[in-house]
């Protein structure tokens, strides 16, 4: 049992981190496609991010109870096999359109990579499962880090658009290491088959701790996608950041990220998850709160430790839920994690940018702050009135 599943644990671990490899330099060279493609258009870069979001907010849920029907490999297959697909239209594309709506296919790909891999490890590791789902996430935000710096040679190697085919290709061989590494997980003889309703899904989440950390999980969603957006605008128009300085920041995101999830998992696992999904919310606000008023080193590093901090929130809420729901339905409710994931890095930007655009941007990120410590001073008010949640 131990060596199988480790070997399911390698399997799509290194799958992931080889398909994320493709995703950084993707996600670095799609800005720039989208402006050339349009003329010099850069107000339509901020599409990518919203259809990226979309296929979270519409099929997280489904995705999620439909592994747990039918076990989670095909779904990872499927995945990979449309994030590589994903790679196709945007070598091809000639305009912005087919690379939003490629951005939209690599969004409905990668739901698996996020969603299901921490089902898999939950159910494969109840005992250690937020050290597990920290190793596997920091894994993943390594090879993000890593994607961008190979940027500058993919033009020699590949030609100008050649790094989107080489995302492709790596996306193919995350497809065959889950072919052969990964056995499909199905229900038992007699389980009881859960039907495919989203309401389904928020019966497992009825309770008011669990509500006050979906919150706490949309303001995450909100926070990355102020960190990769309004953020990064922000300070090339308010700094005189340059390309340079923002690929630096993006490199301090996925790194702080890797750090933090990677010592978050197995302290929460020892010490109790709400400490940790506290001690992210409150680090993160605190990092927001102080940035726009520091110079450039202090802004890029007190950004990198909120996306560390979101990172640490992540891995212990994640585990907090997974530990809410039996194995049966483990799928479903990473689904659902998911879900106000992407409502909340579909919807924060907009919100926060239209605050900006009346308040000013300084005080934008002052009121996102007080969210995320209102938020951690809700869990800990539910930490002490309600029992500790118990591993399923």
């Amino acid at each position: 049992m131990s060596e199988s599943r480790l070997k399911t644990f390698l399997g799509i671990t290194s799958a992931a981190a080889i398909s994320m490899l493709g995703v950084g330099i993707v996600a670095s060279g799609l800005p720039a496609r989208v402006i050339t493609l349009s003329g010099g258009d850069a107000s339509l870069v901020g599409l990518l991010a919203s259809c990226f979001a979309l296929p979270y907010i519409f099929l997280q849920v489904p995705f999620g109870n439909l592994s747990d029907r039918y076990g989670f490999k095909p779904f990872l297959l499927f995945g990979y096999f449309l994030s590589a697909v994903s790679g196709i239209i945007f070598y091809f594309a000639g305009s912005p359109m087919p690379i939003f709506i490629g951005r939209a296919v690599q969004g409905a790909g990668e739901i698996p990579v996020w969603a299901t891999a921490p089902a898999i490890i939950s159910i494969a590791y109840p005992c250690n499962k937020g050290k597990m789902i920290g190793i596997y996430t920091a894994a993943v935000y390594i090879m993000l880090a890593a994607g961008p710096l190979l940027v500058p040679s993919m033009p020699d190697l590949f030609g100008e658009r050649g790094g989107f085919l080489f995302f492709s290709f790596l996306c193919c061989i995350a497809f065959m290491i889950i072919f052969f590494t990964q056995k499909n997980r199905r229900p038992g003889p007699g389980s009881k088959k859960e039907s495919l309703e989203i309401k389904k899904a928020f019966s497992l989440l009825s309770d008011i701790p669990v509500r006050i950390v979906l919150l706490g999980i949309f303001l995450y969603g909100c926070g990355q996608g102020l960190l990769f957006s309004i953020a990064p605008g922000w300070l090339v128009t308010a700094r005189q950041y340059g390309a340079m300085d923002i690929g630096i920041l993006f490199s301090a995101y996925y790194l702080f990220i890797a750090g933090a999830q990677f010592f978050y998992g197995p302290l929460s696992d020892r010490f109790g998850r709400e400490i940790f999904m506290m001690l992210g919310l409150t680090c993160s606000a605190l990092a927001w709160g102080f940035f726009p008023y520091t110079g450039k080193l202090s802004a890029t590093v007190l950004l990198g430790i909120s996306a560390g901090s979101l990172g640490g929130f992540f891995v212990s809420s994640m585990a907090f839920l997974n530990e809410k729901a039996p194995d049966s339905l483990k799928g479903t409710i990473s689904g659902a994690y998911y879900l106000f994931w992407g409502m909340g890095y579909f919807l924060g930007p907009i919100m926060w940018g239209v605050c900006g655009a009346f308040l000013g941007m300084e005080k934008s990120f002052f009121a996102f702050s007080a969210f995320l410590l209102m938020t951690a001073a809700a869990i800990c008010l539910i930490k002490h009135r309600y029992p500790p949640a118990k591993q399923a």
